[in-house]
């Protein structure tokens, strides 16, 4: 996650919900910066937004990062144990290329 994100979502799990002024005073960054960040962590579905103000909670937050967790180790993490090949699967033009035929 993006470090100006991150900064907002721990701000927001301690203070409470918050206006973009108020998350840019104490991050010291522009509201509409902090505004943009913001539209893109409701968008992901870490933050609510009612009442000029966001939110996040900690339940929101944490079934964020199991799922992010979850979908880097299906696609980037080796599989445990041995892994079998099948070399038909694996060779460009089948099993036949590079055997001699008498």
């Amino acid at each position: 996650m993006n470090k100006t994100r991150s900064r907002i979502v721990r701000f927001l799990l301690r203070n409470g919900p918050s206006s973009c002024g108020t998350i840019g005073t104490n991050l010291h960054t522009s509201p509409s910066n902090v505004r943009r960040h913001l539209h893109l962590l409701r968008d992901a579905g870490l933050v609510q937004h009612s009442s000029a103000k966001f939110s996040a909670s900690p339940e929101h937050v944490q079934r964020y990062v199991g799922a992010l967790a979850a979908g880097f180790h299906v696609s980037v993490m080796p599989p445990q144990g041995p892994v079998s090949i099948n070399h038909e699967q694996i060779l460009p033009f089948g099993p036949q290329l590079g055997r001699r035929t008498s």
